[in-house]
C-alpha cells in the first residue's frame, strides 16, 4: 500500500471544527518542574486522512480527520510473542544493558530524553502517515545503495531483533514497527540515535509506572514515540491501553480534547466516553496487528451489526448507517470470509476487522449513542430542534423567486446534509449525482434553443428583411437576450459539472472540506445554494424570453386568424404547465424536495390563483351536469343556457 493517505469509496458522515485551534492548556510533562513541555493540544502534527469515508469526520483547523484504527480483543492479554511477559508496571530497566544492534547510521553528538509528555492515540497515528523518510535524504548518509548482488547470495541480513530485544514486526501495509514485551514503537530503531531515544524514553517511562503500580490494569500495552521540540528538546511521547477494558488511559490528568479532538463535540455521559474509548483503542490494535486474538463469537457479532446497518439503510429513510446498502453488502461478504481457528485471526484480517470496530465506534460517538440524546434520524440535530423552519435573508428569498424558487429547495437539502458542523455523506453523494445529471441534461435543451434562436433570427420577416437597422424590434431584442441566457447556462453547467465531479465527493473528508468553505456559516450556505441554482434560473429565463420573441411574431401586425389560434394553444399549454406545478400537492408538506412542490407552495399564496382554481371547480360542475342533462334531453341545450354559463365564466 502507498505511504500517502488512503482514499477509499466508501464512508458517510463528516464534521469539521471551525476553530483552528484548542485553548485546553497542555498537561505538565512529568517530572517537569518548570515549562518546556509539548503542547499536547496545540503542537499536534497534521493528521492522516482517514481510509474509509466515514459518517462523519472531523477536521479541526487545518486537520484532516485521522484514520480509525479499530482494536478487537477477547478478555485475556493480547501478546505478540506470547511465550514472553509483559513488562511489569514497577520493573526498572534503567540499568539494563542497551544494545545498539545493526543500526544503519552511526551515532552522533545527541540529547538525551528527559521529560516524559501523554499524547493521544491520534497523534501517533498522524505520526506514522506524515512523518515519512524519502530515498532523496539517503544521498550523503551511511546507508549505501546496493549495487552488486554477491556469489551464492551472501548478503548481510537484518537481525531478528535490536537493542535489548526490540522484535520488528511489518504491518500489511507495509509499515515496520517493534515491540519490546509490551511496548510498541513506529520508531526506526535500526537506526541507532532513534534506538537510543527509545530505549531512554522506555526507562523514564518505567519508572513513572513503578509509582502509580497500584493503579494500573494488569493487561496493559504501551505505545512511546519521541517528539524533537524548536530547541532540540526531546520528549517521549506515549499512551497506554488498557486491555481489559478496551480503553486507553494516561497517567496525569488530560483534557477531553485527547478522546474527543477530532469531533469537537460537549460530552455529559461516561457512557458515551465509551465509544471515543473503543475508536482510540481499535485504532491502536491496527496500528499494531501481529498475533492478536479475536474470537468467532465477537466476528459474528461484528457482521450481525453490519447486517442490522443495510436493513436499517433499506427501509429507513433517515437512517444513521454509515454505508449505503452496496458498501454494507460487500462488508458483510468481507467479515463472512474471514476465518478464525482457535481466536487465532492474521494480522491481514485483523487490520481489517480493526478499522471497521473503530469506525463503528466512531459513528456510536458522533451521534450519542447510548444517551438520552441520540441523533435516531440522520437530518435530525442533537443540539436544537429543526423541525421548525429557520427563516432566510431578504436577499436569498428575492433571488429565490426570481430563480423560480430552486435555491429554497437546495437550501432544505443542505440543512438536511450539513448538520451540527458534520456531512451525511450518504444523502450527499446522491445530492452530487443528482444536480450532476441536473446540469449535464439542460445542456442538451439549452443548445437547442440556442440553435432555434439563430434560426429564429435569421427569418426575413424578423430580421427586417436582412436589412441592417441601429433600431432592433422587440422580438429581435428578447430574442438577443435568450441566446445570452442560454449560453449562461451552457457555461455553468459546465464549470459547476467538473468542480462537483461525484468521484471528487466520494470521500467524507472530501465534502466536509467543500462544504466548511462553502456553508460553513448560514449566509454562505445561502449563497452556495443559489450558486447552484443558476444553471436552472439561465435554463428556464431563456425558455421563457424564446417563448415570448415567438409570441410577439404571432401577435404583432397579424390578423385575427393568426392570434386566435396561438392564443388558444398559448392559453391551453399555460393550464396544462400550471398542472404539472400544482403536481407538488403530492409531496409532504415538511420535505419539499422538488421546484414543482416548491413553486405550488408559493402561488398559493397569491388570490389569482385561488380564485382561478375555483372557478374552474365551479365550470367543471356546471359542464358535467350540463352534459348529463342534455344526454337525456337535447333540448337543454339552449341559448339561455349558453348565457347562463358565459355568466359562470365571467
Amino acid at each position: 500500500m502507498a505511504d500517502g493517505p488512503h482514499t477509499s469509496t466508501l464512508h458517510p458522515y463528516t464534521s469539521i471544527l471551525l476553530t483552528g485551534t484548542t485553548d485546553t492548556p497542555a498537561t505538565p510533562a512529568l517530572g517537569v518542574p518548570q515549562p518546556g513541555y509539548l503542547h499536547a493540544t496545540g503542537s499536534r502534527a497534521p493528521s492522516r486522512a482517514s481510509d474509509v469515508s466515514s459518517t462523519t469526520a472531523f477536521v479541526e483547523g487545518s486537520f484532516e480527520s485521522a484514520p480509525p484504527s479499530p482494536v478487537i480483543l477477547q478478555d485475556q492479554p493480547l501478546s505478540a510473542e506470547p511465550e514472553q511477559d509483559c513488562v511489569e508496571p514497577c520493573k526498572d530497566v534503567a540499568d539494563q544493558n542497551v544494545t545498539p544492534g545493526a543500526a544503519d547510521s552511526p551515532s552522533k553528538s545527541r540529547r538525551q530524553v528527559e521529560w516524559l509528555s501523554p499524547m493521544p492515540v491520534s497523534f501517533f497515528v498522524r505520526n506514522r502517515y506524515e512523518k515519512r523518510h524519502y530515498l532523496s535524504e539517503m544521498h550523503g548518509s551511511a546507508v549505501q545503495e546496493i549495487k552488486e548482488i554477491p556469489a551464492m547470495n551472501k548478503m548481510r541480513p537484518r537481525p531478528d531483533s535490536v537493542g535489548r530485544g526490540w522484535k520488528p514486526y511489518v504491518h500489511p501495509e507495509g509499515q515496520l514497527y517493534f515491540r519490546w514485551k509490551n511496548i510498541y514503537t513506529n520508531s526506526y530503531l535500526y537506526d541507532s540515535d532513534q534506538l537510543q531515544d527509545i530505549e531512554e524514553a522506555a526507562d523514564i517511562l518505567e519508572k513513572e509506572l513503578q509509582v502509580h503500580r497500584a493503579d494500573l490494569p494488569e493487561n496493559i500495552e504501551i505505545t512511546i514515540e519521541i517528539y524533537v521540540e524548536g530547541d532540540g528538546g526531546k520528549l517521549a511521547c506515549y499512551y497506554i491501553c488498557d486491555l481489559d477494558a478496551e480503553k486507553v488511559l494516561w497517567l496525569v490528568d488530560c483534557s477531553i480534547d485527547y478522546l474527543v479532538e477530532e469531533e469537537h463535540m460537549p460530552v455529559y455521559d461516561e457512557a458515551h466516553l465509551l465509544h471515543a474509548h473503543g475508536n482510540f483503542y481499535w485504532q491502536h490494535v491496527q496500528m499494531f496487528p501481529h498475533n492478536r486474538i479475536f474470537s468467532k463469537n465477537r466476528l459474528i457479532e461484528l457482521r450481525t451489526i453490519l447486517t442490522y446497518h443495510l436493513h436499517d439503510r433499506a427501509t429507513s429513510r433517515t437512517s444513521n448507517a454509515p454505508y449505503d446498502a452496496d458498501d454494507l453488502h460487500r462488508f458483510v461478504q468481507v467479515f463472512g470470509d474471514i476465518e478464525i481457528i482457535g481466536d487465532c485471526v492474521s494480522e491481514y484480517d485483523m487490520v481489517k476487522i480493526a478499522r471497521m470496530k473503530s469506525l463503528l465506534c466512531a459513528e456510536q460517538l458522533r451521534h450519542y449513542h447510548g444517551t438520552k440524546w441520540a441523533r435516531l434520524d440522520a437530518n435530525r440535530s442533537v443540539h436544537r430542534d429543526t423541525s421548525t423552519k429557520c427563516g432566510h435573508s431578504w436577499w436569498f428569498n428575492l433571488l429565490s423567486f426570481l430563480f423560480f424558487f430552486t435555491p429554497s429547495v437546495y437550501i432544505k437539502r443542505l440543512d438536511e446534509m450539513w448538520l451540527d458542523m458534520k456531512i451525511n455523506h450518504q444523502p450527499w453523494r446522491k445530492f452530487i449525482s443528482e444536480i450532476q445529471e441536473d446540469w449535464t441534461a439542460s445542456i442538451t435543451p439549452s443548445a437547442v434553443i440556442l440553435t432555434a434562436n439563430v434560426g429564429f433570427l435569421a427569418i426575413q420577416s424578423v430580421d427586417q428583411g436582412g436589412t441592417a437597422y441601429p433600431d432592433r424590434t422587440a422580438g429581435q431584442i428578447v430574442s438577443y437576450i435568450s441566446t445570452i441566457l442560454t449560453i449562461g447556462n451552457i457555461i455553468a453547467c459546465t464549470i459547476l459539472a467538473r468542480q462537483h465531479r461525484p468521484s471528487s465527493h466520494l470521500h467524507a473528508d472530501d465534502a466536509l472540506s467543500y462544504l466548511v468553505e462553502r456553508a460553513g456559516t448560514r449566509w454562505k450556505a445561502e449563497r452556495l445554494a443559489i450558486i447552484l441554482s443558476i444553471p436552472t434560473a439561465f435554463f428556464l429565463w431563456g425558455l421563457f424570453t424564446f417563448s415570448a420573441a415567438i409570441l410577439w411574431v404571432c401577435f404583432h401586425d397579424t390578423y385575427i386568424a393568426t392570434r386566435i389560434p396561438v392564443l388558444s394553444v398559448a392559453v391551453f399549454s399555460a393550464i396544462l404547465v400550471m398542472l404539472v406545478v400544482m403536481n407538488g400537492e403530492w409531496s409532504p408538506p415538511q420535505v419539499v424536495h422538488s421546484v414543482p412542490a416548491t413553486m405550488r407552495q408559493q402561488f398559493r399564496k397569491i388570490p389569482v390563483r385561488r380564485w382561478t382554481e375555483q372557478t374552474l371547480k365551479k365550470l367543471s360542475r356546471r359542464m358535467t351536469g350540463l352534459a348529463r342533462r342534455t344526454s337525456s334531453n337535447p333540448a337543454a341545450l339552449s341559448p339561455e343556457r349558453d348565457l347562463e354559463m358565459g355568466e359562470v365564466v365571467r
